[in-house]
């Protein structure tokens, strides 16, 4: 049979479909990227906080909105079984973050109301790792090294594990580690002063990371002298400040929300440095990965002034996952030498979480497992007591429900060989447990490619 000829009028009728509504819940993408390509080759990322860095789109403010991030490190770490890409990672680049964004009516003593609606990781992407090497997180001690490890963690919905520290499985609490508003010119010479100031008095030991041009980024078409301007005075993302930045709370995750100050008209608003899962402390890395952000910005009129806001400011969400029985160490200001300290704080948490380390140990994992559980999984950590001259008390609680075997004490009726001793032991039976990935590269003096700040 013949194909029914159709007039052109006909045809045209046909194939016109009527244009459809945009759906009243469409959310826009102001940032795509590409999780698997470098973040040096990618548009609309940059690495520096500077307020010349011009804004790559407009916030609809009181609208929901997505962006889409890189992994802290732009895409240099793979999903395989060897720390050598951790050897070799560039940590001058610091953070690739998306932005920055524009918000319409942000005047400098404004505070913006950011809301975490929800933090996902790509569907195609769908892990993470964290790492641990000497220099790099908090808990390094000169009675045992740390060493270059890698561990990768797989997201089976809001649930991960890993097969490098195996019989652990916990809830995620997704969050931007890194959200921020861009300096003005004065706030920028004010944390370029203080931090050279200390850097200088600490004969660089304290690990500031000062303006560098080496791994400065910026992922827009600029003229060769505002480039250059940018890349020699931008402020590192690797600490968090005034602004926000890189304050890696952990509860910041969807549901909560976050308030930050203005400093340039229109604010200009980063993001990135997307986590699955964060301890409270965060000693080395969290479970690191590349993510999809979608927030909701408001502008508080002078809120800088009602909010008497110092420093960032969160709410909690009443979404989080929450583990409520925990084994819980604490920490004192006493030296291990046994020197009292007036209130050091940092000693009483590093104190805590080395009883803590000790103590998954004796269970078969490694020291790096320990500590790579002490960072990436929900661990809470709280300020017990800051009266009590001259210690300063932190206690730091692992959650039992995400061991697969009972980490409780037990009580027994025997002393050393006898009775009431066996429940004990078996609780405590040393498993065999594969370690995380290590390198093949060779580490020389003790550091991996600069290790000299934390993440």
């Amino acid at each position: 049979m013949s194909p029914v000829a159709i007039k052109t009028s006909e045809r045209s009728s046909a194939s016109t479909k009527p244009k459809q509504p945009t759906p009243s819940n469409y959310i826009p993408t102001l940032v795509s990227v590409d999780p698997s390509r470098p973040g040096e080759e990618q548009a609309n990322i940059h690495t520096r906080w500077h307020p010349d860095i011009p804004c790559v789109a407009t916030v609809p403010v009181g609208k929901p909105f997505r962006v889409e991030c890189l992994d802290y490190s732009g895409s240099q770490v793979s999903n395989d079984d060897s720390a050598d890409d951790v050897v070799h990672l560039n940590h001058d680049s610091d953070h690739h973050l998306s932005g920055p964004f524009y918000v319409p009516n942000a005047q400098p003593g404004d505070v913006l109301e950011i809301e975490i609606l929800d933090v996902t990781p790509f569907p195609d992407h769908n892990w993470g790792y964290c790492i641990t090497a000497p220099g790099l997180g908090s808990l390094d001690d000169v009675q045992a090294e740390t060493l270059v490890t890698k561990s990768i963690w797989d997201f089976y919905g809001n649930e991960t594990s890993s097969r490098h520290v195996p019989h652990v499985s916990f809830q995620g609490r997704p969050h931007a580690g890194v959200i921020g508003t861009a300096p003005s010119y004065a706030v920028l010479a004010d944390w370029t002063k203080r931090e050279s100031e200390l850097d200088s008095l600490t004969a660089g030991k304290a690990g500031v990371s000062l303006p560098k041009t080496s791994g400065a980024y910026v992922g827009q078409e600029l003229d060769d002298e505002l480039r250059e301007r940018i890349y020699r005075e931008g402020a590192r993302t690797s600490p968090g400040r005034e602004h926000g930045g890189n304050i890696d709370i952990g509860l910041a995750t969807r549901g909560s929300r976050m308030y930050l100050p203005v400093y340039i008209p229109g604010a200009s608003v980063s993001v990135g440095d997307t986590h699955f899962c964060q301890s409270d402390g965060e000693p080395t890395t969290a479970i690191e990965m590349a993510g999809i952000v979608t927030l909701r910005i408001n502008v508080i009129p002078q809120g800088v002034k009602k909010l008497c806001l110092k420093s960032p400011m969160y709410r909690t969400s009443p979404s989080e996952p929450v583990y409520r029985d925990r084994l819980c160490f604490t920490g004192l200001s006493v030296t291990a030498d046994g020197a009292q300290t007036d209130q050091n704080g940092l000693l009483a948490y590093r104190n805590a979480a080395f009883q803590a380390i000790e103590y998954l140990q004796s269970f078969g994992y490694t020291r790096e497992q320990a500590y790579i559980l002490l960072s990436a999984a929900p661990i809470d950590s709280r300020v017990v007591a800051t009266a009590n001259r001259p210690n300063f008390v932190v206690s730091l609680g692992i959650p039992t429900e995400i061991f697969d075997f009972d980490i409780l004490p037990k009580i027994g009726t025997g002393r050393g060989e006898g009775e009431g001793e066996g429940d004990w032991e078996l609780s405590r039976r040393r498993r065999t447990i594969k370690g995380p990935a290590l390198p093949s590269a060779v580490i020389t003096n003790g550091a991996a490619n600069g290790f000299a700040h934390e993440h």
